[in-house]
C-alpha cells in the first residue's frame, strides 16, 4: 500500500458565529473521508491553503499508536493558526490551520508547533489541549506568557477574544519572513520592529490589551476549556520549590524576587513580597521577610496537598498589613502559576511563579 496523503478540509475563515454542530460535521465528514482513503492501495490528496484546516499522514498501520486524534489550541479558540506536528524522530506528520474551535490533529507522542505566517509561537507536546503556556514553559523571561496572550489577543480579527480567537490571512500574508522573540522583558518585546510593524499594517487594534486584561481572559478560558467543576487534583504542591518574580507596568523591566517552599509543615516565602514605585518614579521592592503560613491559614494555597482547576484560577482576599485581590492564574501541565495583585489604591503587581 503506497503513502496516502490526506487532506480534512474546514473552513477556519468563516464566522465565528458558526455552531459547534457544524464543527462537528466537518469532524464526521473528515473521519469519513479518512476511512476511504486507508481502503484503496492508492493514496491522494490536495494541499491546504490559507483558510483551511489540513493533515498530512503517512502509511496507516491500523496500530492504536498512530491513530489521528484531534486537540485545541487555546486562548479562546485560536482559528487559522499554521500548526506542524512532528514525530519523535522529527518528521512531520501533520500541518495544516486551525479550525474556527482551534482544532488541529495529531498523533500520540508527537509536538506541534504553532505559527503566526513565519512567526514561530512555540511548541509543545500535542495533546487534547495546547495553550500558550504550554508553549513558553521553557521560556526564561516572566513576561514571556503575558507577551504571547497580548499578541494573539491583538491579531483578533473583531478585537473581541471572548468570542474566539480568529486570525486573518491578511496577518498571515503581513507575517511572512517574520521573527517575534516572546521570551523577553514586557518592554523589550513591545518595541520589536517586527512586532510594532505588523500590528500597524495587519490589525485594526495596533495597540496591545494591558497584561492583566490578557491573563484574566486567560483565566476564564482554562475555567471554561476543562471541568473545573470535577475537583481533580492538577498540581501539588507539598515538596515542591518556586520562584516569583514581580513586576509592573508602572516599574517597567524593574522586579524583585520571591522563593516559596511548600513542605509538609506549610508554605514559606523568603524574600520581597512587593514591588513599589517611590515618589521619584523609580521603582524598588518591598516588604522583605521570611514568611511561613500552615495551609489552613494560607490565603492562596490552602490547597497546597491537591489543588484542583478551580483552585488555581480563582481570585481569593489576602489579608495583612496591605489587604488586597489576588487573581491566580494556571494552565494544567505547566510549571508556572500567575498571580495578578490588585491593591485598594489601584496599584496592581503581576507575581510570576515558576518551579525550580
Amino acid at each position: 500500500m503506497s503513502a496516502v496523503n490526506v487532506n480534512l478540509v474546514s473552513n477556519a475563515t468563516s464566522s465565528k458565529a458558526a455552531s459547534s454542530k457544524a464543527a462537528s460535521s466537518k469532524a464526521i465528514l473528515g473521519a469519513a473521508l479518512l476511512g476511504l482513503a486507508l481502503t484503496g492501495c492508492g493514496g491522494g490528496g490536495g494541499s491546504s491553503s490559507g483558510g483551511d484546516a489540513g493533515m498530512t499522514g503517512s502509511t496507516q498501520t491500523g496500530n492504536s499508536t498512530n491513530q489521528i486524534r484531534e486537540g485545541r489550541f487555546l486562548d479562546a479558540a485560536v482559528s487559522n493558526a499554521r500548526y506542524v506536528t512532528l514525530t519523535p524522530d522529527g518528521k512531520v506528520s501533520m500541518s495544516g490551520f486551525t479550525a474556527e474551535d482551534g482544532s488541529f490533529f495529531f498523533r500520540d507522542g508527537e509536538t506541534v508547533s504553532f505559527f503566526i505566517g513565519d512567526i514561530l509561537l512555540g511548541k509543545a507536546a500535542a495533546a487534547g489541549i495546547v495553550t500558550p503556556s504550554a508553549l513558553v514553559d521553557g521560556a526564561n523571561s516572566s513576561d514571556a506568557l503575558p507577551n504571547m496572550l497580548r499578541f494573539l489577543q491583538t491579531l483578533d480579527t473583531d478585537a473581541d477574544p471572548y468570542n474566539g480567537i480568529q486570525i486573518s490571512q491578511l496577518v498571515h500574508e503581513h507575517s511572512t519572513n517574520l521573527k517575534v522573540d516572546f521570551d523577553r522583558l514586557k518592554g523589550d518585546f513591545e518595541v520589536q520592529s517586527a512586532l510594532t510593524g505588523l500590528l500597524a499594517m495587519a490589525t485594526n487594534s495596533p495597540t496591545m490589551p494591558t497584561v492583566f486584561a490578557a491573563l484574566d481572559h486567560f483565566r476564564t478560558t482554562m475555567l471554561n476549556a476543562y471541568d473545573s467543576n470535577s475537583g481533580e487534583t492538577v498540581l501539588n504542591l507539598v515538596g515542591t520549590k518556586w520562584r516569583s518574580t514581580f513586576s509592573s507596568e508602572a516599574c517597567g523591566d524593574t522586579s524583585v524576587e520571591l522563593t516559596h517552599t511548600f513542605n509538609k509543615l506549610g508554605h514559606f516565602t523568603t524574600g520581597y513580597h512587593d514591588l513599589k514605585q517611590r515618589d521619584d518614579g523609580s521603582c524598588k521592592g518591598s516588604s522583605l521577610a521570611v514568611l511561613m503560613a500552615l495551609y489552613e491559614n494560607d490565603d492562596m494555597f490552602s490547597c497546597a496537598n491537591g489543588c484542583s482547576l478551580t483552585d488555581l484560577n480563582r481570585t481569593v482576599r489576602i489579608n495583612g498589613p496591605e489587604a488586597h485581590d489576588a487573581t491566580i492564574v494556571h494552565a494544567p501541565g505547566t510549571s508556572t502559576i500567575t498571580i495578578i495583585h490588585q491593591y485598594d489604591d489601584g496599584r496592581e503587581v503581576l507575581e510570576t511563579m515558576k518551579k525550580v
